[in-house]
């Protein structure tokens, strides 16, 4: 590994996890949550996205790493296996959806051949998995309320949180490039 291909991995994990952790900062701030772990909209979900389409593995261990520091604030008695897996839930469903998507219609490396419905495509998969893997591990565990109410706020939540966070992203690279 070169150091730029150290400092741009590096980046992408900094990057990733300080933008999850802001951003779930500021979800706390929305009175959106209706049970522990269940909230609508959920902005972090477009984040998780974000850092897997831009920073590859990268991105979802930053992900990975900031869950970590933010999954006790909502589920203070989880011991450690389920901590483990709730910021593997978070972290790695994003990008298992990106490899499908990427898998399914054949998108290289760079994404170039990443059109919006295929990015829709991708919103949608993501916050379809990412929800029902974490319903699946409430009702295994018993972390948080399991059912399909809560299933389908996740959906709804993960979907709209997705689509403003990259709405908002794409505007601001928009008004960025015209400088």
């Amino acid at each position: 590994m070169t150091t730029s291909d150290f400092s741009r991995n590096f980046l992408a994990v900094f990057a990733s996890a300080t933008a999850f952790i802001v951003v779930s900062e500021l979800q706390s701030l929305i009175p959106a949550e209706i049970s522990s772990g269940v909230s609508a909209p959920y902005l972090p979900a477009g984040v998780r996205l974000i850092a897997a389409v831009v920073g590859g593995l990268f991105g979802s261990i930053g992900v990975f790493l900031a869950s970590l520091v933010m999954a006790p604030e909502t589920f203070p008695k989880a011991s450690l296996p389920e901590l483990l897996t709730l910021a593997g839930i978070s972290a790695f469903i994003p990008l298992l959806a990106l490899v499908a998507v990427r898998w399914v219609f054949g998108i290289g490396e760079q994404l170039l051949e990443l059109s919006f419905r295929l990015l829709l495509l991708l919103i949608v998969l993501q916050s379809v998995l990412s929800p029902i893997a974490h319903q699946a591990l409430y009702q295994f565990s018993g972390l948080a309320h399991a059912d399909s109410f809560s299933l389908l706020v996740m959906i709804t939540g993960d979907l709209i949180g997705c689509m403003l966070v990259v709405l908002g992203v794409a505007v601001f690279w928009g008004i960025m490039n015209r400088r």
